[in-house]
């Protein structure tokens, strides 16, 4: 055999190789579907039990683009430890790409509710020039089929808004369009629209939209729209949750929160930790997670949309994660709308680095045994120095069930030491810290055996404060 021959079988080999272990990924990915909530009530399992933390990545008008960029922001959210999207199957925001078209400039109706070609763009008023909600063109929605298909052969659960309502007031959404069509109308697309996703495994139903306080014929178009997509037998996706409002958990809004599965926390400001703890005490319990937040890129180093959106901004998943458990969504504000070439040159921001390493620090632990400090029977894990969890400077704790594992999250304009109650993990400890903006580790020197007081090791890697405190175990029980 020569040397050419020895290369060719050399590389036929490597590219069998690559190919199964591409199916064996591929086909990993699609059976990790449907998931359920855990015997606990606490978070998300796969269909082998398999703790399934939401790690989710916004996504409001991915379907705006065409199969490519779908495909290209889908690959680079899986490579970033992403599992999760939030998503809006027909978009109506002014300040995203083309809308309502999808990517192929399709509109996802076809007739005026005068029985007229809807050819319109979105600048008209509701009434007889609103889309027919019983009028679907198929070709636009074969372009969404496919990209949630291609989400579950990735490992992509989708949250999945069949009409977003849009922010109180405002043009952002289709509320005013669902009272020009009726409840008899809006009801037959909701069940339309579960019928045809029925037998997709990866789809979390999202309510509402940016507005928790409806007028009673809003109220009636949104029970509608959800009557219709409950009405559907055998789905393969059965949970809800919702965006209310900024302030308030999907499961306390007052009108729908007895339809939510799932417990989201959105706050548009700062306030994540005493809401993420809410979320997380809510009885009866239900998985909770951190749904929406300023997002990276929208404050003063950005587009300035957001006057929160101070950085670090990474401190919003922190705080939220070590709070609720159940996971959280990160946003960007120049990904989102998809506007080329815009989008894919933020794909790699700072922010989407940190998630990136929380998504990493995430699998590395036993996340689904943390219990947030001070409930659920957790001991108050600190006891001096940690803020409250209203303030900027709190610190966010949470320790494994069985005490092997001690996290906290101390935030970027905290000051001073703060001192832990070590006595939760009963024996002897080692710690070291985190550095949430390079994801390296700094090991504190000795065991731990008593109340101890810490202080951050100054500047992390991007210059913040902010350092996450790591405390293990170091005997068997």
């Amino acid at each position: 055999m020569t040397k050419d021959d020895i290369m060719k079988t050399f590389r036929s080999f490597f590219s069998c190789c690559l190919f199964f272990l591409f199916v064996a990924a591929e086909a990993y990915a699609q059976v990790r579907f449907p998931v359920r909530i855990s015997s606990d009530n606490r978070y998300l399992v796969d269909h082998q039990s398999t703790p399934f933390p939401i790690l989710g990545r916004t996504a409001w008008c991915i379907i705006s683009q065409p199969l490519t960029g779908q495909h290209q922001f889908i690959d680079h959210t899986v490579s970033f430890g992403y599992n999760s999207i939030e998503v809006s199957a027909i978009c109506h925001w002014k300040m995203g790409n083309h809308a309502p078209f999808n990517g192929q400039g399709d509109l996802p109706f076809l007739k005026k509710l005068d029985g007229s070609l809807w050819k319109d763009s979105l600048d008209y008023r509701a009434g007889i020039h609103a889309p027919d909600f019983t009028t679907p063109n198929n070709v636009y929605w074969k372009l969404l089929d496919n990209f949630i298909a291609y989400c579950d052969r990735k490992g992509i659960l989708v949250f999945l808004f069949p009409a977003y309502t849009g922010y109180h007031n405002s043009d952002q959404g289709w509320i005013e369009e669902m009272v020009a069509n009726g409840p008899q109308k809006v009801k037959a697309y909701g069940a339309w629209f579960a019928t045809r996703y029925k037998k997709s495994k990866n789809i979390v139903w999202m309510l509402l939209g940016d507005d928790g306080n409806f007028s009673p014929e809003k109220k009636e178009a949104e029970a509608a729209l959800i009557s219709g997509l409950k009405s559907v037998k055998g789905q393969q996706s059965i949970y809800y949750t919702a965006e209310s409002f900024s302030g308030q958990n999907s499961a306390d809004n007052i009108e729908f929160g007895k339809e939510m599965s799932l417990n989201a926390v959105y706050n548009w400001e700062r306030n994540i930790p005493a809401q993420a703890r809410l979320a997380y005490a809510r009885n009866p319990v239900m998985p909770s997670f951190l749904l929406e937040e300023p997002y990276d890129e929208e404050g003063p180093d950005g587009n300035n949309y957001n006057p929160h959106a101070i950085q670090p901004v990474r401190r919003f998943q922190w705080w939220a994660w070590l709070s609720s458990v159940g996971g959280y969504m990160a946003g960007n504000g120049y990904i989102w709308p998809f506007i080329d070439p815009v989008w894919q040159q933020h794909l790699n921001s700072p922010g989407a680095q940190d998630m990136k390493r929380l998504n990493a620090f995430i699998r590395s632990v036993e996340w689904w045994k943390l219990v947030p400090s001070d409930l659920n029977g957790m001991d108050k894990l600190i006891i001096a120095g940690g803020g409250t969890d209203t303030a900027a400077d709190y610190i966010a704790a949470a320790c494994t069930r069985d005490r092997d594992v001690l996290i906290a999250y101390v935030p970027p304009v905290h000051q001073g030491p703060f001192t832990l109650d070590l006595s939760a993990l009963k024996s002897s400890c080692k710690a070291s810290w985190f550095d949430p903006s390079s994801g390296k580790y700094i090991p504190v020197s000795g065991e731990l055996t008593r109340n101890e007081e810490f202080n951050v090791p100054g500047n992390n890697r991007s210059g913040e404060k902010d350092w996450v405190l790591v405390i293990k175990r170091t005997t068997v029980k």
